[in-house]
């Protein structure tokens, strides 16, 4: 019976130290807004809308521990239509794709990180950083374009067939390098992207350069190259947001970008403020400016409820839309209101 037991107390710690080394986590995100958008020539849209903060998504991590201080790890993650079912399938985010959002492997150890497959561009997660509204709400700094409406376009977000790496983080310095492969036979260089940024975040500062080179379809050159320079610095009674953005590419791209925004503590929640000048050094020189204001409000650790407003003034002919994490928008205003669930 001693020995029964003293092979079960074993059996049990050796279980116990094998699962601790793995782990599998479920999470995701419900957000479902009123949006109200206006000042378009086809009228008034009043919607519900899923992903107003951020899209409503479902996924996975997971960790395996190798010893020697090496670990590796996934993130399976898709989106969902929290409003609707519109479309067979849909899945509101990450081009409409099944796990369209992330879906990538990691190595990481003394030599820092490595990450393949369907993720985050680094210069999206830059941006996302330094804009106070997190590039959602309808403030977010991607309504006013590196490329027609957007700092980051939409196929700068998440990058297919990529690799990353990045340094071990020194003292809050990390440097980081990026290849998306356009996979086309017969012509590598075909829609290729390439990007690097140095990041550094220690205490209440941030500081963040990106760079990115998204390749032509025929391979010769660049179609564009983004420079973002972006700074917080959280004072405790007020946090400071700071970006300026560099955009070019052939003769009709040529952008410069700026804004500066606050986080401002305020009853137990944060109001979000932002104006951005959006600089179109092309000769249609289709400028415009935007407004942003926002209140989130945490009813717990999980559950906060949101609104947010934000105007563009479209000069010489633009025609910027106001949308909002995972829509383009109808208009050059648009109003949310909403709550945002994590798990």
């Amino acid at each position: 019976m001693k020995k029964s037991l003293l092979a079960l107390a074993v059996l049990t710690a050796v279980t116990g130290a094998a699962s601790a080394q793995s782990s599998v986590t479920l999470y995701g995100k419900v957000d479902l807004g009123l949006v109200v958008d206006s000042g378009s020539a086809s009228g008034k849209s009043v919607r519900i809308a899923s992903g107003v903060t951020g899209g409503s998504r479902i996924g996975f991590k997971g960790v395996e521990d190798l010893g020697g201080g090496m670990k590796a790890a996934f993130q399976l993650e898709t989106g969902y239509c929290a409003d609707s079912a519109a479309g067979a399938p849909n899945f509101c985010t990450g081009s409409n794709q099944f796990m369209g959002r992330q879906a990538h492997g990691d190595l990481t150890g003394a030599f820092g990180a490595i990450s393949a497959g369907r993720q985050y561009s680094l210069g999206f997660n830059n941006l996302s950083t330094v804009d106070p509204f997190g590039t959602g709400f309808a403030g977010q700094t991607n309504n006013s374009s590196a490329s027609g409406l957007y700092m980051i376009d939409p196929s700068g977000i998440r990058l297919n067939n990529s690799v990353t790496y990045s340094t071990p983080n020194m003292a809050g310095l990390t440097a980081s390098v990026e290849a998306a492969l356009g996979e086309q036979t017969g012509n590598w260089r075909s829609n290729r992207e390439t990007g690097a940024a140095v990041t550094y975040a220690s205490g209440p500062v941030y500081a963040g350069f990106s760079f990115y080179d998204v390749g032509n379809a025929a391979g010769n050159g660049a179609a564009k190259k983004v420079y973002t320079l972006g700074a917080t610095w959280d004072l405790g009674v007020i946090k400071l947001h700071g970006l300026g953005q560099r955009v070019t590419g052939p003769s009709t791209l040529d952008n410069a970008n700026l804004m500066a925004g606050v986080t401002l503590p305020v009853a137990g929640g944060n109001v979000l403020a932002s104006y951005i000048r959006h600089n179109d050094r092309t000769s249609g020189d289709k400028d415009a400016n935007q407004i942003g204001v926002g209140y989130l409000y945490p009813l717990s650790k999980r559950t906060s409820v949101y609104t947010a407003f934000a105007r563009i003034q479209n000069l010489h002919g633009a025609a910027y839309l106001v949308g909002n994490a995972t829509e383009q928008g109808t208009g050059d205003k648009a109003f949310n209101f909403g709550v945002v669930h994590n798990f």
